[in-house]
């Protein structure tokens, strides 16, 4: 199966105009999962047959199917590709959970798919990522810690600290993202586009830990959803440093809170908090807490997305 895939992406890439060097180099490094014509069913073994100073971009495919287990991508220019919702990157501990050591395994091992510095250059696409701990404990589905990372139509599943983005810069597009409590957090910047943003219970979106001077989390043309109830939810409180999160042409739902964010670790007037053009019946700006900007006009043009990743043009 994978020594026909370049013969086919080529005459797919020739009929749609593109270029069969490009469709070669799109062509599966290794084919994962239970079906037939899969080079092996470990994701985890995949990566780790690819050379650590790797500088080809390398295409893992997943199968439909459950890959559980604790996951790490440690190696550049990795696309992980999956075959839809139904590929489903897993695990089930919380990052309290003891391991080997008796000590807690942190968010590092609690999480199912966790994006190391030497991961940069990353593209996640077309899968699930979740962790199914359940409620009670920071329980991260991914957590990266590299630059340069893309994610598209990816849903990211979990309750607490669903999300972590630790440094970096890191694109999402369209992606479906579920927690309750900081399940979007982390020092890192990062650009979500039309993005589905949905708050399974009551808690807080976001709980950025930004260094000053850089952009943090900016949300362009999202939606925030709630199940029926609309459990009451902030958009986000402030973790450390000199938090930032934005929110741009964004649809919020009913169970945003009327004051919109809460106080935390970081007093203002070191909070960069906002809502540009926000729409909504969560977007109600006459009862917003006074040290958060909300505005009905444009953002200014330093969170577009060119402006907000910099150099780095994915």
């Amino acid at each position: 199966m994978t020594r026909g895939w370049p013969v086919l992406l080529a005459l797919l890439a020739l009929a749609s105009g593109g270029s069969p060097a490009r469709a070669a180099a799109d062509a599966p490094f290794r084919v994962v999962g239970p079906g037939s014509g899969a080079d092996g069913a470990s994701l985890q073994a995949a990566i780790d047959a690819i050379p650590a100073d790797n500088a080809t971009p390398r295409v893992i495919l997943l199968q439909p199917g459950a890959y559980f287990g604790h996951t790490v991508l440690n190696k550049p220019f990795v696309t992980l590709r999956g075959s839809g919702p139904a590929t489903l990157v897993t695990y089930n501990l919380g990052q309290a959970v003891p391991g080997e050591d008796n000590q807690p395994i942190g968010w590092q091992g609690a999480s199912a798919l966790l994006v190391t510095p030497e991961g940069h250059d990353a593209v996640i696409e077309n899968l699930t990522l979740e962790n199914s701990y359940g409620r009670g404990m920071q329980a991260q589905a991914c957590s990266v810690q590299a630059d340069r990372v893309v994610f598209r139509h990816c849903r990211l599943l979990g309750w607490q600290d669903t999300l972590r983005l630790e440094s970096g810069r890191q694109l999402f597009t369209e992606c479906y993202i579920a927690g309750h409590v900081d399940f979007i957090y982390g020092a890192a910047t990062a650009y979500f586009e039309r993005c589905e943003i949905f708050c399974r219970d009551q808690g807080f979106i976001v709980a950025p830990a930004t260094p000053a001077g850089r952009t943090g989390f900016v949300f362009f043309e999202c939606r925030v959803t709630f199940p029926y109830g609309n459990p009451p939810t902030y958009l986000g409180r402030p973790w450390h440093e000199s938090p930032s999160a934005t929110f741009i042409r964004c649809e919020l739902g009913a169970g945003i809170r009327p004051e919109g964010w809460r106080e935390w670790n970081v007093k203002p007037p070191l909070v960069r908090f906002a809502e540009y053009g926000c729409t909504g019946p969560g977007a109600s700006a006459g009862a917003r807490v006074p040290w958060a900007r909300s505005s009905p006009g444009p953002a200014p043009a330093g969170f577009d997305r060119i402006a907000v990743l910099g150099d780095w043009h994915p």
